[in-house]
């Protein structure tokens, strides 16, 4: 039996990887560079001197950075979640 947290998981996931892996890829790591970047712009102006010491060019280093963590946190929502969905249709399955 299918909690209904767990009916509500399903359904989102199946809505979110309906289309071509690309798609999702490209949506996500947008939307993660974006938030990576804010948090990483407003710590290092907060916390750090980076901009006497970088100029404006560490405006690119911080671009690339969330990017690169805009990128493995997509991938790795993919996959924990396509794990997690697997293993609640198996336990369906098994319980049938």
């Amino acid at each position: 039996m299918i909690s209904k947290a767990e009916r509500r998981f399903t359904e989102y996931w199946l809505e979110q990887k309906s289309g071509p892996r690309w798609k999702y890829y490209l949506q996500f790591t947008i939307a993660w560079t974006v938030v990576s970047f804010l948090i990483i712009f407003f710590l290092a102006k907060a916390f750090t001197n980076a901009w006497e010491m970088g100029g404006p060019k560490i405006i690119f280093l911080f671009i690339s950075v969330a990017a690169i963590i805009g990128f493995l946190s997509t991938h790795l929502t993919y996959i924990f979640n396509e794990k997690k969905y697997k293993k609640i249709i198996k336990r369906n399955e098994e319980k049938k």
